[in-house]
């Protein structure tokens, strides 16, 4: 996969966030879920295991939902630029109205407006957000694991105060990682270890455990669509790592 050579900018709202996020999650890579006493499982489907995962920083114990997918016939940086592409993003992602990008500022960085399709009663939402995408060094050389965050900002061609919809906040992160079993040239021999983890705040009044039930539900619906999306679209595609 092409590397955009120049870093994200500093004016950019994800920029202070990735270094820690990137640390985070290439932990947790590494982490084997079912025997660390850090995570507790919650869910467990044919494509999604999902966890609670606990961290504890100066004192504070702080919590987390990530769900885990494997995904056959494809690499990391492949899934990374599936999810990350708005172009695809609008293929397989069924929840998306509309989406404008406002402004590329790198590559691997640009800003979208994003209108999500209404679910009865509720308010229909939009959020605007920065998207970025990098590479990270595997464990080996020629197969980089590859991550993607989506981190709500702030932008003048779409305020909120402006906006006929309900403004919700997010931070998302996709941590992919590729796993080789033979000859990588081939398809039959890769898979996708997906990390994945999001906080939304839907904005307006919502309560709390009603958000964490929906969660879990949209995990599992989210990583099966774009799962059953990447082996289909990946078939007619020379492999990348």
């Amino acid at each position: 996969m092409e590397e955009d050579p120049s870093p994200a900018s500093n004016s950019s709202t994800i920029y202070p966030s990735m270094e820690k996020i990137i640390t985070k999650y290439s932990a947790l890579s590494k982490e084997d879920p079912d025997k660390s006493d850090s995570w507790t499982p919650l869910h467990k489907d044919d494509w999604t295991r999902i966890y609670r995962c606990y961290e504890t920083k100066d004192e504070v114990v702080t919590d987390t939902l990530v769900a885990i997918a494997l995904i056959e016939g494809v690499t990391a940086g492949e899934m990374a630029n599936i999810f990350h592409s708005q172009d695809l993003k609008l293929q397989w992602d069924h929840s998306v109205d509309h989406s404008k990008l406002l402004e590329t500022k790198s590559g691997n960085l640009a800003v979208y407006h994003q209108v999500t399709k209404r679910i009865w009663p509720a308010a229909q939402r939009d959020f605007v957000y920065e998207s970025y995408k990098q590479s990270i060094p595997g464990e080996e050389a020629d197969h980089p694991d590859w991550i993607v965050c989506n981190i709500s900002c702030e932008h003048p061609d779409a305020t909120a105060e402006k906006s006929k919809y309900c403004r919700a906040t997010v931070e998302i992160v996709f941590y992919c990682k590729t796993i080789v079993e033979g000859d990588p040239k081939f398809r039959e021999n890769v898979k996708c270890k997906i990390f994945y983890s999001s906080t939304i705040d839907p904005g307006g009044w919502v309560p709390s455990a009603a958000v964490k039930i929906a969660a879990t539900r949209e995990y599992c619906k989210f990583l099966k669509q774009i799962g059953k999306f990447a082996q289909e679209y990946a078939k007619d595609h020379k492999i990348e790592y």
